[in-house]
């Protein structure tokens, strides 16, 4: 059985690391509430949270945290080459427009508005079970982090339906 993103970060020396284990496994990980909850509680325990003299640069990690991983599901059924565009536009949304271009003449830039729609749509539906958390911080890292992809899904919206 492979490990939770839980057991991932608690396992991972850092951020980086994290992340490339996450990336390695394609999207194919669950992210049930509970996997949510279990993940917020590792992010924790590594940053405990602290009402007084709040450590901003952590809040902000919790958030690239959650955005990562929540990307990272979002992009599961794309090709390879159609997750790096969406992970480098969401990870420099000043370059999109770049991006965006060198994209449309790749193998699957003719099929950039489909790939777009079945991403939004799977945002959506993790953001249905993220609304489902209890309130308190562990929801408050995931609803920050998704709110930054929901920003960048806005720009692209506004990119594409440019040059479509």
């Amino acid at each position: 059985m492979s490990k939770n993103l839980a057991d991932l970060f608690r396992t991972a020396p850092d951020l980086e690391d994290f992340f490339a284990e996450v990336k390695s496994l394609g999207g194919n990980f669950s992210l049930t509430t509970e996997d949510l909850m279990a993940l917020g509680q590792a992010y924790f325990e590594r940053y405990p949270e602290k009402f007084v003299q709040r450590n901003l640069d952590e809040v902000r990690l919790g958030y690239q945290l959650t955005r990562f991983c929540l990307l990272e599901k979002a992009l599961n059924d794309f090709p390879e080459e159609v997750k790096e565009f969406f992970r480098q536009a969401f990870d420099k949304p000043e370059a999109a427009s770049g991006l965006l271009e060198t994209f449309r003449l790749s193998t699957y830039g003719d099929k950039l508005q489909e790939y777009f729609v079945q991403l939004q749509a799977s945002l959506f539906e993790i953001k249905t079970t993220v609304d489902e958390l209890p309130k308190g911080m562990i929801k408050e890292r995931f609803l920050g982090g998704l709110s930054t992809l929901h920003n960048v899904v806005y720009l692209l919206k506004i990119l594409i339906s440019r040059n479509c």
